[in-house]
C-alpha cells in the first residue's frame, strides 16, 4: 500500500530551522513515515486535514496492545505532537489533533538522574503549547527563561531567584549571565538559547534589579519557582524539577566531551557526583 508523508520536505526544514539535533531530525521523520504507513492501511483516502483526536489515540493504543515500551511509545507521542503542531502554527490544519495527547505515565522515568532528548522536546512542546493558546506572553517568556536557566545553563535554583539583570549580557548571537550567588562564574549561551530571557526582559518590572518578580512587584523566591516548574512537570506529564534539568545539563556537557572537572566549574561546584549507573548509561549513548 502506497501513503504520503504530507508536507515531508517542508516538516524536515522546520526541524532544522528549529535547531534539532541531527538525530533527532532522523528519528521524528522516521515515526511520521511508520504512522503515515499506518494511516495508509486503515484511511487510505484520509488528507492530513482529516486526521482527529480519535484516529491519534487509536494508533497510540494500537502501539501499546503490540507490546511496544512505554518510553517508545511516548516517543511516538512526542512525534506526532511535534508534527502536528507543525502544520497547525504554519496554517496547514486548522486544528491540532494532538493538542490534548498526554504522555503515558512511566515510572521508570520519574527516578531518572536527568530527562532525555525526547522528554525534553516534550516538555518544550507543552510549554509552547500555552503560547499558542494565548497564554499571557510575560508568563509564556517567564517560563522559557526558567528552562533556558536550570536545562542550559546549569543554574542553581536559588542562583536563578537572586539573578540580576546587570549581570546578563547580550553580545552578538550570545548571552553571557554572571553567577554571583554562591560559586562565582559565567555562563555562556550560545544562538537562540537566550532569546526567551532577551524577550522576557520587555515584560520586567522597571523598578527591580531581580529577573524574576512576583505579581506583588518582589523578588520570586525558590520556593515559588519551584511551584511553577511543578505545574509545568504536571501539566507535560513529565517528572522534573529544577536539579532534574540542572543534572541534564551537566549529562549534556559530559556528552559533549566536557570532562568531569569542567563540569564541575560549569556547575560552581568542587566536584560532580555522578551515579554509576548513570555513567554507564551516558557511555552507552
Amino acid at each position: 500500500m502506497e501513503y504520503r508523508f504530507a508536507h515531508k520536505d517542508d516538516y524536515e526544514k522546520y526541524l532544522v530551522k528549529q535547531m534539532r539535533a541531527e538525530l533527532t531530525v532522523a528519528s521524528y521523520m522516521m515515526e511520521m513515515t511508520m504512522f503515515f504507513a499506518w494511516l495508509a492501511r486503515l484511511y487510505p483516502n484520509l488528507e492530513v486535514y482529516q486526521i482527529g483526536y480519535r484516529i491519534v489515540t487509536r494508533y497510540i493504543e494500537e502501539e501499546v496492545k503490540s507490546g511496544k515500551q512505554i518510553s517508545t511509545v511516548n516517543k511516538k507521542i512526542t512525534s506526532l505532537k511535534a508534527y502536528f503542531h507543525f502544520l497547525w502554527v504554519t496554517g496547514k490544519i486548522g486544528m491540532d489533533p494532538c493538542a490534548k495527547l498526554k504522555r503515558l505515565p512511566n515510572t521508570s522515568e520519574e527516578d531518572n538522574f536527568f530527562l532525555s532528548d525526547d522528554e525534553i522536546d516534550f516538555l518544550l512542546h507543552t510549554i509552547h503549547e500555552d503560547k499558542a493558546n494565548k497564554i499571557e506572553e510575560d508568563i509564556y517568556f517567564r517560563n522559557m527563561s526558567f528552562i533556558t536557566l536550570f536545562l542550559w545553563a546549569g543554574l542553581k535554583i536559588q542562583e536563578a531567584a537572586h539573578l540580576l539583570w546587570k549581570d546578563i549580557l547580550w553580545e552578538g548571537t550570545s548571552t553571557i549571565i554572571g553567577v554571583s550567588l554562591g560559586s562565582v562564574r559565567r555562563v555562556v549561551l550560545q544562538d537562540s538559547k537566550g532569546d526567551y530571557l532577551k524577550k522576557y526582559k520587555q515584560f520586567a518590572e522597571k523598578d527591580s534589579p531581580f529577573v524574576f518578580i512576583s505579581r506583588q512587584g518582589k523578588r520570586m523566591s525558590a520556593r515559588s519557582i519551584q511551584f511553577v516548574l511543578a505545574s509545568l512537570s504536571r501539566k507535560s506529564g513529565i517528572s522534573f524539577h529544577a536539579q532534574k534539568l540542572r543534572n541534564t545539563f551537566a549529562v549534556k556537557k559530559l556528552k559533549e566531551g566536557y570532562t568531569e572537572e569542567e563540569v564541575a566549574d560549569l556547575l560552581g561546584i568542587d566536584k560532580w557526583i555522578i551515579p554509576a549507573l548513570v555513567y554507564e548509561e551516558i557511555a552507552r549513548m
